[in-house]
C-alpha cells in the first residue's frame, strides 16, 4: 500500500504552484509579513558576538594615569537596566502571541487561497493567545524537567547543594546533558511541531482548543502511525533541501544587492571625503549599510514564501488524507486532483473546481478518487469561545463575492 506521505509532495509542489503563480505582489509580501512571524528570514549576519574559547582572554592592565572607567552601579543604571530587560520581554512576548496567531492565518490563507492580515488577526487572536500559552507551558514544563533530571542526578552523586559537588560530579552531570538535552529538543521539536502543522488545522476545521485538538488528533496519530512517521522522516529531510536552497538563493541576494550599492555607494564616500565632509560620508555610508540590510531582510522573507508554503501546504495535504474531517484545503486538493492545479483563473475559478471535483456531498476527493468525509465540520458553528460566528469559514464562496476591503 501506498504512503500518502509520498504521493502528497507533489500535491503540494502544484498546490504552491497554483496559490502563488502567477506572482501577485500584494499577496507575496503579505505572505512574507506572515514568514516574518512563522517562517523567519533565514538570515545570519555577520558581525554576530562569539565566544572566545582559546588564546589570551586576559584583560589589559590600564596604563599609568588611565582613568578607570569601570561604570558604577548606581540605583538609575539598575532601572535603566531592568527597565531594558522589561521592554525585552514585553517585545518577545508580543512577537510570539503574533506569531502563534499568524500560524491560523497562514493555514486560513491556504484555506481560501487569499491572505487577509488584519482580518485573520481579528479572527484568530484569541486562538493565539491559547497556542502561545500552550507552547509556553510545554517550554517551561520542559526546562523544568530537564533541570530536575540533571539536579536529581548532580545530587544523588555529590550531595546538596550543587556547590559542594566535586569536579567528577560536575563532569558526570555535563555527560548526561547531552543525552538529556538531545532527547528532550527531539521531543519537544515534535511536539511543537506537530501542534503547529496538524493541530492548528484541526483546531480550524473542527472549532476546538489546543488541548481538544490534541485529544482529536491524538486517535488519528495512533491509528495512522506509519503515515505520520514517514511525514516526520520526509519533512526532515526536505526541510535540509529547503534550507540549501534558501541559504544558496540568499547568497545570490546578497551578491546582487551589493553590486549596486558598491557602485553607488563608493565613489559617492570617496567623493564626499575627498571633499573634506567626513561626517556627511560617514552618513551617506550608514544610509545605505542601513537600506542594504533592509533589502537583504525583505528579501530573505520574500525567498522564504514558496518554500514555507510548499512545506505547510504539504503538512495540510498529508493530514486530510488520513483523516477527511481535518482536511481545510478542499478547494486545492479538488484543483491538484483533477487538472494539476492549472485552472483557468487561480482568483476566481474555484467554484468551477469545486462543481467538477467535488463529491455528491460537497467534500474534496481523495487520492482514489473517492469522496471524504465531511470537510467544514466546524462551518456554521458559533465559536463558544470566541464568540465569532461559523461565517468566518466560508470556504466555498467564491473570492469576488467576499468583502475585499478588510486589507
Amino acid at each position: 500500500m501506498s504512503l500518502v506521505a509520498l504521493d502528497d509532495i507533489t500535491d503540494a509542489i502544484s498546490a504552491t504552484k497554483r496559490f502563488l503563480a502567477p506572482v501577485d505582489r500584494v499577496r507575496w509580501f503579505r505572505l512574507a509579513v506572515v514568514m516574518f512571524f512563522v517562517g523567519g528570514a533565514g538570515l545570519t549576519f555577520p558581525g554576530a558576538p562569539t565566544t572566545n574559547f582559546g588564546g589570551d582572554t586576559d584583560t589589559p592592565e590600564p596604563g599609568p594615569g588611565a582613568p578607570d572607567i569601570t561604570p558604577e552601579l548606581t540605583p538609575e543604571l539598575v532601572a535603566l537596566i531592568l527597565g531594558i530587560v522589561a521592554v525585552g520581554v514585553v517585545a518577545f512576548l508580543l512577537y510570539s502571541v503574533v506569531g502563534a496567531t499568524m500560524e491560523f492565518a497562514f493555514v486560513a490563507a491556504l484555506r481560501d487561497e487569499e491572505v487577509r492580515l488584519r482580518r485573520s488577526v481579528r479572527r484568530y487572536w484569541r486562538r493565539g493567545l491559547r497556542l502561545f500559552g500552550f507552547r509556553l507551558t510545554v517550554w517551561v514544563a520542559s526546562i523544568a524537567a530537564a533541570a530536575a533530571i540533571l539536579l536529581g542526578v548532580g545530587a544523588a552523586l555529590g550531595g546538596w547543594p550543587p556547590t559542594a559537588w566535586s569536579d567528577g560530579t560536575i563532569l558526570a552531570v555535563v555527560f548526561l546533558a547531552i543525552p538529556v538535552l538531545g532527547v528532550g529538543a527531539l521531543v519537544l521539536g515534535v511536539l511543537l511541531g506537530f501542534t503547529t502543522v496538524f493541530v492548528v488545522p484541526v483546531m480550524l476545521a473542527e472549532d476546538r482548543g489546543v488541548l481538544s485538538a490534541w485529544r482529536r488528533f491524538w486517535g488519528t496519530l495512533t491509528d495512522e502511525p506509519l503515515e505520520f512517521l514517514a511525514y516526520l522522516l520526509l519533512s526532515f529531510l526536505l526541510g535540509i533541501g529547503v534550507s540549501m536552497a534558501v541559504g544558496f538563493l540568499l547568497v545570490l541576494l546578497l551578491i546582487a544587492l551589493a553590486i549596486p550599492f558598491l557602485v553607488v555607494g563608493a565613489p559617492l564616500g570617496f567623493a564626499l571625503a575627498m571633499a573634506g565632509g567626513g561626517t556627511a560620508a560617514g552618513a551617506v555610508i550608514l544610509v545605505l549599510v542601513l537600506l542594504y540590510g533592509l533589502l537583504v531582510f525583505v528579501g530573505g522573507l520574500l525567498i522564504q514564501v514558496p518554500f514555507q508554503t510548499f512545506l505547510r501546504y504539504y503538512a495540510l495535504f498529508v493530514l486530510g488524507d488520513v483523516e477527511p474531517d481535518f482536511d481545510v484545503i478542499p478547494t486545492a486538493r479538488a484543483a491538484v486532483r483533477t487538472d494539476g492545479g492549472d485552472g483557468d483563473d487561480n482568483d476566481t475559478g474555484n467554484g468551477t473546481a469545486h462543481a467538477a471535483a467535488d463529491g455528491p456531498d460537497g467534500s474534496a476527493p481523495g487520492r482514489d478518487g473517492s469522496t471524504g468525509g465531511e470537510t467544514d465540520a466546524g462551518d456554521g458553528n458559533t465559536d463558544a469561545n470566541d464568540g465569532e460566528a461559523g461565517a468566518e469559514d466560508d470556504w466555498n464562496v467564491d473570492r469576488e463575492d467576499r468583502d475585499g476591503s478588510d486589507d
